[in-house]
Parts: C-alpha cells; structure tokens; sequence
C-alpha cells in the first residue's frame, strides 16, 4: 500500500488529473471492447443473411437441374466458406437433443430470408457433433434428394440492450470509482476544515494531521503554526494580565487597610466602595480571559437549582428578583461558567432595570430561560454592540451601575460554548427580555423535571 502512494503524484492538481486519465482510459477501453462485440454481432447477422440467400438460391438452382447436373452444380455454387453437394440421402442426421443455439439460429436463418423454407432443414455440428466452429447441414429438395452443406459457424450476436446496459453499468462504476478516489483526495482538506471550525472554542487545540497533496499539506503546516502562534498570544496576554491584577491587589488591600484610619465616615465608605469596584472589575477581566483557555469538565447539574440559588441571593441583597417555572431541569453542563453567565444576566437586570423576573421552560429538548426587567431597555441599533467586550452604553461608570462591560460578553460565550444563545429583546410594555436557549446534548434525552 506505501509503495503504491508513492506512485501518487505529490501535488493536488496531479492528483485530480491522474483521476480523470484513469476514468477517461477505463471507459475508452471499455468503450474499445463494446465496440468490438457489436462490431463482430453485425458481421454474423450479415454473414447469416448472406448464408441465407445462398441457400434459398443454390435450393432453387439445384432443384430445377437433371439429376445427374446437380452434384457438379453444387459444388460450382460452393465458395471457400460454404461448401455444397447434392445427394439422394441427408449426409446429416436428425439428432435425438437440438442445442438452444442451433434452434436459434434455424430460426433467424428464417427471419432474415422470408423467402426460404427452413421446414424439414436439419442442422448439427461438424467434428463428432461437438459444438466446434464448423455447421453441418442438409436442405431437402422437392423430390426427396437433398443439398448438403457446411459452413463456418457465427458468433451469436450480442443484445443491443445487454450493451446498453453493459455500457452503463462501467460508466456507472467509473463514475463511482471516481468519487471514491475524490473523496479519499478531498479528506485531509475536510480535516483542515473541520479544525477551522473548532478554532477557537473550548477545549485544548488540536493540531491538524499535516498529510495529502503537497498543497494541502503546506496549508495544515500554516494553520497549524497560526494556532500556535495565537495559542500562545492568549496564554501570555492572559498570564500578563493575571499578573497585574494579582499585583493590583497588594495596593487595594493597603488603600483599604488605610481607608478605616479616615476620620470622616463619608469619605471612609466612598473609598472602601471605590477598591470594591476596582476588585469587581479586576475579577470580571479575569473571568473573561480563563474563558478563553479554559475548559471545565461537564457533568449533570440542575438548572433551577443554579437559578434558585442566584435569585435568592439577589432577593437577600434587597433586590426584587422572583423565579418562576419548574422545580427541576437537569442538564449536562459546566455549572461554575453556566453560573456564572445567569449570574451577569441577573445583576444586569437589577442594576438597568431595577428588579428581574426570571422564568424557566423545559421543553425536553431545550430548555428556555427568560430574564426580564422593567427597565429603559436598549435601543435597536445597541442590540448587539452590547455583546462586544468593555462596551457599555451607560458611561458615567458610577457606583450604581459600574461595571467592565465584559458581564453579556462572559454571558453570551458560556452560553454559546453550550451549543446555545442568548438574545436580548425590547419589551412592547417597556423593559428588556434576555432570552437563553439551552440545548440538551443528543445522547442525553429528556430528562424528568
């Protein structure tokens, strides 16, 4: 098999060339051989026509004659192919079993010459009646004599439908055998594809295999360098970034600890909420760079359960937040980014509107969740711009609604990396709908509420 691939040209454009050569040659000397088969098919049925003709003639010459001219005048009428003479008795015998073919080809000598009578014609084979290529025959004459003949026996010809089919049948498996070929061709760029569309997405980055035609090869080398490249752009600006928040947060816990020596209450509690915005902002950039590397491991968890949890913790904080929907919703997830997306969904909808009604709809599939607020909501041409990172539409970044920006963007990728999406929606009485559609993974079912 490896001395075989060898044989393959090295280039995709030569490959797809030696494909076509070898279709192109299978089917032209298929072609070749159908040709020749009718070819030799039209020649038998002239050449039994012409047998035909001859002996209607030679029947007719022969039975007109004296009898002592018509043995020198059959074997005038002989040629190198067919050989005559004339006797009182049948130099051939009636034979007990006639072969299909014989029989066949009484019956087309009939056919072709309407004219000549083929009743009592006996027909057998020379060489011990073995089926050899010599046909032995006697045509009896009107008065009870008989013309005796042998001639070269004929190919039987071929059915215009089984060369019709023939031909057919070997362009249908060229065709096949081409596909096939193309497929094989075409499967290292469907893995170059393939791994195009996994780029990006959660999990470890996994090389391309670098096999195939030349070009292909080249191309798998490239993407997997760029991989590479951009995996370690992440990695190092996420380690950078770490890096700068952990050392941030030395300088906070200071300011912090100096902040309870201030006398003046006010100023003491602006600071303190101050650091605790830095902090919050600190966390949430570094929960948008771990969702770039990395990947939890999924496991059964109970959707309403996570709701529940936030939403009370909310309610707590004094926030009017009510859930509303079934007691249970189990899905495979990754509970602490799944979460944590609910999490930035809900407060969104507590700091812009106010309060958050959340609903939950199993639907065996699916599950859709429903976060709605009463709040000014978003204008169209925002819809999505909110989704971008560090992108907020309230800029004043007060203490009331401060914030990165980064919550809908570490919403929206947790939730796509669930197969799901999450769209956001002007309500008709005012307010703003957050829709999230989970899907169930096919092999996991539907699971009871």
């Amino acid at each position: 098999m490896k001395q075989l691939g060898r044989l393959m040209p090295d280039t995709l454009g030569g490959r797809i060339v030696l494909v076509l050569l070898v279709g192109l040659m299978a089917f032209h000397l298929g072609s070749l051989w159908l040709h020749q088969i009718g070819t030799e098919a039209v020649l038998g049925t002239t050449r039994e026509a012409q047998l035909a003709e001859r002996l209607a003639a030679a029947k007719r010459a022969v039975a007109e004659l004296p009898v002592e001219e018509r043995d020198r005048t059959a074997h005038a009428l002989s040629t190198a192919s067919l050989d005559m003479h004339w006797t009182r008795a049948a130099t051939v015998q009636p034979v007990q079993t006639s072969s299909a073919r014989i029989e066949a080809l009484r019956s087309r000598l009939g056919e072709l010459v309407p004219e000549f009578d083929i009743t009592g014609l006996r027909l057998g084979y020379g060489e011990d009646g073995v089926a050899g290529h010599q046909l032995l025959g006697a045509l009896p004459l009107p008065d009870g004599s008989w013309l005796n003949f042998s001639a070269a026996l004929f190919r039987p010809p071929a059915s215009e439908h089984a060369t019709l089919l023939s031909t057919t049948a070997m362009a249908v498996g060229i065709l096949l055998l081409g596909l096939l070929v193309v497929r094989l061709i075409g499967r290292p760029l469907r893995a170059l594809s393939d791994a195009a569309d996994r780029f990006g997405g959660p999990g470890v980055v996994v090389p391309v295999p670098e096999e195939g035609p030349r070009e292909v090869r080249h191309a798998a080398q490239a993407f997997n360098r760029m991989q590479g490249r951009i995996d370690r752009l992440i990695a190092d600006r996420t380690q950078a970034l770490a890096a700068v928040s952990h050392d941030l947060r030395t300088p906070i816990a200071r300011l912090r600890l100096r902040a309870g020596f201030v006398e003046d209450g006010e100023a003491a509690r602006a600071i303190d909420a101050d650091l605790d915005e830095m902090e919050a902002m600190i966390d949430s950039t570094l929960a948008y760079l771990r969702g770039e590397t990395e990947s939890e491991p999924r496991k059964p968890a109970d959707l309403v359960a996570m709701i529940e949890t936030l939403c009370d913790a909310a309610a707590d904080a004094g926030a009017a937040v009510t859930y509303a929907g079934p007691s249970q919703a189990r899905l495979v997830c990754s509970p602490v980014t799944l979460k944590r997306a609910f999490s930035n969904l809900i407060d969104n909808a507590v700091k812009y509107g106010g309060g958050a009604r959340v609903s939950l709809d199993d639907q065996g599939r699916d599950l859709m969740v429903r976060i709605e607020d009463d709040g000014p909501g978003i204008p169209e041409a925002e819809m999505q711009a909110v989704f971008e990172p560090f992108r907020r539409l309230e800029t004043s970044r007060n203490r009331g609604t401060g914030g990165s920006g980064l919550g809908l963007t570490i919403a929206r990728r947790a939730v796509e990396q669930h197969g799901g999406t999450v769209q956001l929606s002007n309500r008709l009485g005012g307010g703003l709908l957050a829709l999230v559609h989970l899907p169930r993974p096919q092999n996991e079912g539907s699971i009871s509420r």
